[in-house]
């Protein structure tokens, strides 16, 4: 059967934007290697939530991945295992940042929050461990101005990863109080967990007093999962090649096996070695199904310069243009498109716009569009679909499908044809 190759270029949706022309930067640039494949196969739009939705990439990769965004664990389990520091069945574990805070009208002002991955420095010999309200809490510095949350209940009962964010993600903004979210599965346990983490920061401030950065801030909370793995999910054998601790995590959580090498620091150069290493896996039939996974556009756009975006997305073309051949041979089914739209200006993070999105090879076939750019794929064969939608179009496309409503051979529901492991022979007794 047809093996996948899914690429996804982050943040590389856009809106338009009055220094490109009224374009975005994907079709402001110059791309003649993502052209080629869109004229090589179909394209389309796709909503990675559903219209107006704008997702965190996780959230994204994991409907992507062809899960129902409604089982997302949380993205501190996805930080957490990315780390390399899985937390055990019954805790609830957060992302903490630290920042520098000064109190206004009676609570917590952040007048400086620098870049976690950079940003520093962080006293890690203060002992930041304790137990509040009933809840042990434990600390794990995890470089550079930022950490993990551990959290386990002393008595047994139960804690919930259904809680707000205290970190506003900028600095001018209120330190926010850790709400138990209205809909959580179990209110009490939500709230015994929001007063934990509250208590907490609370707590880590006057132990961190005097230091740069002396206020913890808690946010992602999730918990331990267990996830339908991907392999009996899909059908399919995974490998993903994305650098990133978060998504190392990603793919962790659901069993698919983390492959990464280090980087060059290079976008153009990191690339064309993960496709090319890609191709390689795919056609030793080592794997079904591997993921690329490039940063460098979302990088690009949160610098908020849509030109500074172009220029990435030219640099990230030319990566394509080694493996171009062997890409548009059709023996694979390739897949591209990006997770989320970051707008390049604008006060947005993120925003719930439809991104690009081209797929080649296997049965895709072709239709009139040559240009892989978002008002150009709006014509496409594939029209408009959401992100729990790529992956049955992927199987499909590689004459992967499973046979809905009739024939079934596994005990968890499969996406496509179940992977022969994943079935359980009839023994002779």
């Amino acid at each position: 059967m047809t093996p996948i190759l899914l690429i996804i270029l982050d943040g590389a949706g856009d809106r338009q934007h009055g220094e490109l022309g009224g374009r975005t930067p994907l079709e402001a640039a110059r791309t003649p290697n993502l052209d080629a494949l869109a004229a090589a196969g179909v394209t389309g739009l796709m909503w990675p939530l559903g219209p107006g939705r704008a997702p965190t990439s996780p959230f994204a990769h994991f409907a992507l991945f062809g899960y129902d965004p409604a089982d997302f664990p949380g993205r501190g389990l996805m930080e957490a295992l990315g780390e390399g520091h899985a937390p055990q069945p019954g805790e609830v574990v957060c992302r903490v940042n630290f920042a520098c805070c000064e109190e206004r009208e009676g609570a917590l002002w952040i007048a400086e929050r620098p870049d976690p991955r950079v940003g520093g420095p962080v006293n890690t010999e203060i002992d930041l461990d304790g137990a509040f309200c009933g809840v042990a809490c434990r600390f794990v510095h995890t470089g550079a101005a930022q950490g993990l949350l551990f959290l386990r209940a002393q008595d047994g009962t139960g804690l919930s990863g259904h809680v707000t964010d205290a970190d506003p993600l900028r600095a001018d903004a209120f330190v926010a109080s850790v709400l138990p979210w209205s809909e959580a599965g179990d209110p009490a346990a939500a709230r015994r967990t929001a007063d934990a983490l509250n208590a907490w920061m609370r707590e880590s401030r006057r132990r961190l007093s005097g230091r740069k950065l002396d206020t913890a801030l808690v946010k992602w909370a999730g918990t331990a999962a267990s996830l339908t793995p991907f392999v009996e999910r899909t059908g399919l054998s995974g490998a993903s090649l994305a650098r990133g601790a978060l998504y190392r995590g990603l793919a962790a959580s659901i069993g698919v096996d983390v492959l990464a090498e280090p980087g060059r620091d290079d976008p153009a150069q990191d690339l064309a070695d993960d496709l090319g290493r890609a191709l390689e896996l795919l056609e030793t039939g080592r794997y079904d199904f591997v993921h690329v996974h490039t940063k460098w556009p979302d990088v690009a756009a949160h610098r908020k310069s849509p030109e500074r975006k172009r220029q990435v997305i030219e640099a990230l073309d030319a990566a394509f243009e080694p493996h171009l051949e062997r890409l548009c041979r059709g023996d694979a089914v390739v897949c591209v498109t990006a997770d989320h739209q970051t707008p390049s200006s604008g006060p947005l993070y993120h925003s719930g716009g439809a991104v690009p999105l081209l797929i080649t090879g296997g049965a895709s076939g072709r239709d009139e569009v040559a240009r892989f750019a978002e008002r150009d794929c709006r014509t496409g064969a594939l029209g408009h679909v959401h992100g729990t939608d790529l992956m049955p179009l992927l199987l499909d496309h590689a004459e992967r499908s499973g046979f809905m409503g009739a024939e079934r051979y596994t005990a968890r529901r499969c996406l496509g044809v179940p992977h022969r492991a994943a079935i359980t022979r009839l023994e002779v007794e």
